[in-house]
């Protein structure tokens, strides 16, 4: 590959060629290219400074290939620079240029970003081994080597692949008419889609125009089987406090419940409640209970007590019994206010039971049984606070490049490996529509490996790090505090949060 570099001259940007001592010069070719603008030629320039000769081509405002194509490519992109390709190759013939002179090299291909137009470098050096470039292998190369764009149709992929795998001899003028029917394909289902979308608009002014007759239907309500819901239509269900059927159901009321919603008609009921149990423990109707001594009702009372409170709350699945001896945490519940009095219709276990009750209340309140309602902190802390995972503690640590625009203190998120920066909104990742000093693609930033760096894409009025300009097409280094200026407008570069 010749060597290049990359020259600016005032708003233009030229790819420069040095030519060697050993080097021979096609002079024809050279004048073709100096006194003629070949379509889908670069523009070329021929100078020479003391000694030295040099050959230039205008790239200004224009970005190569290889840059055109990183991401996402659309159909337009690339039938832009496809058919570019081939008239170039085409129009090199017709003035007689050795295509074996021309660059195919993605690096060195140049498009607008807007048009898709393309230019080719054609630099008339003639070698000691001409070779002619394999156009079929290059353009099949780089259909295996792009990302498309799959929120698209990509028919068009398939039939530019079938027929570079197909076609055993590739021909310049066959592969343009297959490009030419794919963007007539294009055309056809645009004009198809109008016409579909017509006959839908005539079909909905149609419907528009018929009566509209509404449609009922009866759905059949299902009862609910859920104890506080009420069938009948008149919301839920209220337990109730008293059952007065002397048999003892499953809406017993509890000592708990008691405790809760203590009158005297709950009293009443409760103490009729007990009065069933022993009367149907009498007719057998209830296991009696065998005879227990003293010491045998104060071990079971205190293995009730530590399995739980001992009474059944109202709705509840009593809980299964527990034979481990280990203390159980026992649940919080609301404090209760103090009985001073015993009612009539306690008896004396009763109010053992209920004294059991406000000592494990007085426990919970003070933390002694479990503690509720704190955050945990991960890896250390005060407490009350939450950690904050995978981010680093110290603050200035946390790589987060942008760049934050002077104009009005917009904060710009560089999230990509390259971020492109333009006003093509179509093609840049950050768009500038309110500076016409700014190129339609003025510059990218790239990050790696944890750094950054600016590349000015052949911008008409180039790009500053500092002050200083950069050249074109050159990946130059930033750091944290550094001012960028795009044209006229400059951007604070940050590294961090």
């Amino acid at each position: 590959m010749r060597e290049l570099h990359y020259e600016n001259q005032g708003t233009n940007t030229y790819l420069v060629y040095a030519i060697k001592e050993d080097d021979s010069v096609d002079s024809m070719s050279l004048g073709m290219l100096t006194n003629n603008k070949i379509h889908g030629l670069a523009q070329t320039l021929f100078t020479q400074m003391d000694n030295q000769k040099y050959i230039k081509f205008n790239v200004s405002a224009k970005v190569s290939v290889a840059q055109f194509f990183a991401g996402s490519v659309n159909k337009k992109r690339l039938l832009g620079v496809f058919s570019g390709i081939v008239n170039a190759m085409l129009a090199a013939e017709d003035y007689m240029l050795d295509p074996a002179s021309i660059i195919m090299d993605m690096d060195y291909i140049f498009t607008d970003v807007s048009t898709c137009e393309t230019d080719l470098i054609c630099l008339p050096i003639v070698g000691t081994e001409p070779k002619q470039p394999d156009l079929g292998l290059f353009f099949h190369n780089i259909m295996f080597n792009t990302q498309f764009d799959q929120t698209e149709n990509c028919d068009h992929v398939a039939k530019i692949i079938n027929y570079l795998n197909v076609t055993p001899l590739f021909s310049l003028t066959d592969f343009k008419k297959l490009l030419e029917d794919v963007q007539e394909q294009k055309t056809h289902m645009v004009v198809a889609k109008v016409n579909s979308d017509s006959s839908a608009a005539e079909k909905e002014t149609t419907a528009k125009k018929q009566p509209f007759i509404p449609r009922t239907q009866t759905v059949p309500q299902q009862k609910s089987t859920h104890p506080l819901v009420n069938n009948t239509g008149n919301g839920m269900n209220i337990p109730p406090t008293i059952k007065k059927h002397p048999e003892v159901t499953s809406s017993e009321i509890s000592l708990f419940y008691l405790m809760q919603h203590y009158n005297k008609e709950n009293a009443a009921a409760y103490k009729a409640q007990k009065e069933a149990k022993k009367h149907a423990a009498a007719f057998g109707k209830e296991k009696s209970p065998a005879r227990q001594t003293p010491k045998q009702k104060k071990s079971q009372t205190t293995t009730q007590t530590d399995k739980g409170f001992g009474f059944a709350v109202p709705g509840q699945v009593a809980p299964a019994t527990q034979t481990s001896t280990q203390p159980v945490v026992r649940q919080m519940v609301p404090a209760q206010k103090a009985v001073s009095q015993n009612t009539p219709a306690q008896t004396q276990s009763e109010t053992d039971q209920a004294q059991q009750l406000a000592c494990v209340q007085r426990e919970v309140l003070q933390g002694q049984a479990a503690n509720f309602g704190e955050t945990t902190v991960l890896g250390g802390g005060a407490i009350g606070e939450t950690t904050v995972l995978n981010v680093t503690q110290n603050p200035n640590k946390i790589i987060a490049p942008h760049l934050i625009r002077k104009k009005n203190n917009e904060k710009i998120s560089l999230n990509k490996p390259v971020f492109r920066v333009g006003k093509e909104r179509s093609y840049v990742d950050y768009f500038i529509g309110d500076n016409t000093a700014i190129s339609r693609s003025h510059a990218n930033f790239i990050t790696r490996d944890g750094e950054c760096f600016v590349v000015d894409t052949n911008s008409t009025n180039h790009t500053f790090v500092n002050g200083a300009m950069v050249q074109s097409n050159i990946e130059t280094a930033i750091v944290n505090g550094d001012i960028i200026r795009l044209a006229n407008e400059d951007f604070e570069f940050k590294l961090y949060k």
